[in-house]
């Protein structure tokens, strides 16, 4: 399975159906400068905006669908789409609705060019450094402050460049 790969093929597919998103969790770590090892990729996008969404990430192989997760806690609902591949592996999709407690995370979303390992250009939306330190607050996992301690390292980095 190739991640990098899958997050492009759906960021092209989600950008062709003229969707909006934004990339978060682990892949936007990485995009942020501050990589480290992910199980799945995480996009917000909005409620409004899953029927077609639904479509799209079906056509690009996640087909198993779970129910609707809402946390109490954070009032934040995940949409949970899974892909199977032919040795039994398996990736997922988390789309976070960009709704109430992520409105002001959306607002925050931008286009990153970056240039794959093949040297072919890509533009993929993503939440910025700020918002992507709100969600994993939000989430507050000890993973989550790691990573939070590891954006700012990288802010502070690229402050002396």
């Amino acid at each position: 399975m190739d991640l990098f790969g899958e997050v492009v093929a759906l960021a092209a597919a989600l950008d062709a159906a003229a969707l909006d998103y934004a990339i978060c969790g682990g892949v936007a770590l990485a995009v942020h400068g501050a990589p480290r090892a992910t199980k799945g990729i995480d996009i917000l996008a909005r409620e409004a905006d899953m029927p077609r969404l639904r479509e799209v990430v079906r056509r690009c192989g996640f087909t198993l669908e779970a129910l609707p997760m809402t946390f109490s806690s954070s009032g934040v609902t995940i949409q949970r789409f899974t892909k199977v591949f032919e040795d039994g592996r398996t990736l997922m999709v988390d789309v976070l609705l960009a709704e109430g407690p992520l409105e002001a995370v959306w607002r925050t979303r931008s286009r990153i060019a970056f240039a794959s390992p093949a040297a072919t250009p890509h533009a993929l939306s993503v939440v910025s450094r700020e918002g992507l330190i709100t969600l994993k607050l939000a989430a507050g996992r000890p993973q989550d402050i790691v990573d939070i301690q590891r954006l700012q390292e990288a802010a502070r980095g690229s402050d002396d460049t």
